[in-house]
């Protein structure tokens, strides 16, 4: 018999009762990504019930009689004139999402002892998360779903991008792409599709370039347009976001630059749609910002209301004034000088009294001047977003025959298109320098 005086205290080490152990769960799930949308939020629209039919036709007074003249006794009289209209077209878009769940993803997540939530809900729900953040994007952008143009013709994996949305620029190309995501490429010339389709595996940290699955780019050249394709197999530029995207603010504030046709109106010929665009406005100055508000109130009555621009844009704004800024507690007062703004809690500030609003979704070069109140913002839905049931159910089974999967699948939709009825009353613009930008992806 051994001697236990003698034997070693080993015992019940954490090693040895590990198996009794159980793993603790902070309660809840944690929220990883960035759910607001503050372009959308503040850019309010006026919802238009869509009718169908060939699209929605307005019309618009355009141009004067001429004939108004000031003439002699019994002189001649100009010549008779007629006031000049001219008619558009609001045709709708569509965007989809989809969502697949196995049946025993399902079953296994339904009571809350085996999962923080059901999947089936989680993901029905975050997919609207997932689709509002896609509309925020459009509400940027012109409206042909551009996600950025090649920087250069890729070779290897590494895809370099510049201008994202379509704006104009150097820096942070990859913004708007995701990894998991099918990119095609676009002619610019011709909007056509080129043939390669390529799968998003990782965004680089930089901004600056995208890794993707392969390195076959048949056709791919500088300054295509790269746009989201809806699987690897797409061969036709239906099957991509190409030109189907909503209108957003770069197509409805613009003088033709990105959008010539606006709504089947040709800005060329009808003033009143052109917006007042300036394409290189370098620094920041405060009397160029005055002169574009005088502009936009000489066109056509135009009076700002609300500025937008990027944050790194609003921090060269901030810089304006920087050096005339002035506490408002005096030597004596026991209280602490202040050197910020409300800025630094993304509060409003202001020039003129018009409020001065960073949005991170938009342009990083641009300026936004606004009259809300006579642009007449619009948004036409035929469908306001849904998941589709016209058959009796939201889930349905996937695939039949040898393809048949024990699985279900729920298809989301929703029809609208963006609209601004007055552009002249407002102004854009491009190509504001000085910024410090500090490339912070979204989540």
């Amino acid at each position: 018999m051994a001697n236990l005086t003698n034997s070693p205290g080993v015992g019940a080490d954490s090693t040895a009762v590990y198996g009794l152990y159980k793993e603790v769960f902070e309660e809840g799930i944690a929220e990883g990504v960035n759910n607001s949308n503050p372009l959308s939020d503040l850019f309010k629209m006026e919802k238009i019930d869509y009718k169908g039919g060939k699209g929605h036709t307005f019309t618009a007074h355009v141009g004067r009689n001429p004939s108004p003249f000031f003439g002699g006794e019994d002189g001649a009289m100009a010549v008779a004139g007629a006031q000049r209209h001219i008619n558009g077209t609001v045709h709708i878009r569509k965007m989809t999402a989809r969502i697949r769940l196995t049946q025993e993803s399902m079953d296994d997540s339904v009571s809350s002892v085996a999962a923080w939530r059901s999947a089936k809900k989680d993901e029905m729900t975050r997919i609207i998360d997932d689709i509002a953040k896609r509309e925020e994007f459009a509400l940027s952008c012109d409206g042909r779903g551009i996600l950025a143009l090649l920087s250069g013709t890729p070779t290897t994996t590494t895809v370099e991008l510049d201008s994202p949305g379509n704006i104009a620029g150097s820096s942070f190309g990859n913004r708007f792409f995701q990894v998991g995501m099918y990119i095609a490429a676009i002619n610019p010339a011709d909007g056509s599709l080129r043939t390669s389709i390529r799968k998003v595996v990782a965004l680089s940290d930089d901004g600056t370039d995208i890794t993707v699955d392969a390195a076959t780019f048949t056709g791919w050249a500088d300054n295509d347009y790269v746009v989201q394709a809806a699987n690897s197999s797409v061969a036709d530029v239906l099957d991509t976001s190409y030109e189907h995207a909503y209108h957003g603010l770069t197509a409805l504030i613009d003088d033709g630059t990105n959008r010539a046709n606006y709504f089947e109106i040709q800005r060329s010929l009808a003033p009143s749609y052109k917006s007042y665009v300036l394409a290189s406005v370098g620094a920041l100055a405060t009397d160029t910002m005055q002169r574009t508000a005088d502009v936009l109130y000489q066109k056509l009555g135009g009076e700002v209301d609300m500025l937008l621009m990027h944050p790194s844009v609003r921090r060269e704004f901030l810089k304006l004034t920087e050096a005339d800024r002035r506490y408002m507690y005096g030597p004596t007062s026991s209280k602490n000088t202040d050197p910020g703004t409300a800025a630094i809690k993304q509060g409003d500030i202001t020039l003129g009294e018009v409020p001065v609003k960073a949005i991170r979704t938009l342009g990083l070069d641009q300026v936004y001047f606004l009259d809300t109140k006579r642009m007449g913002a619009k948004q036409y839905v035929a469908e306001p977003g849904r998941f589709v049931d016209d058959d009796g159910s939201i889930l349905v089974r996937d695939g039949v025959g040898d393809n048949a999967r024990h699985a279900f699948e729920a298809w989301w939709f929703a029809r609208k298109q963006n609209f601004v009825a007055n552009p002249a009353v407002c102004a854009r613009w491009d190509g504001v320098t000085g910024m410090t930008l500090v490339v912070v992806p979204e989540l």
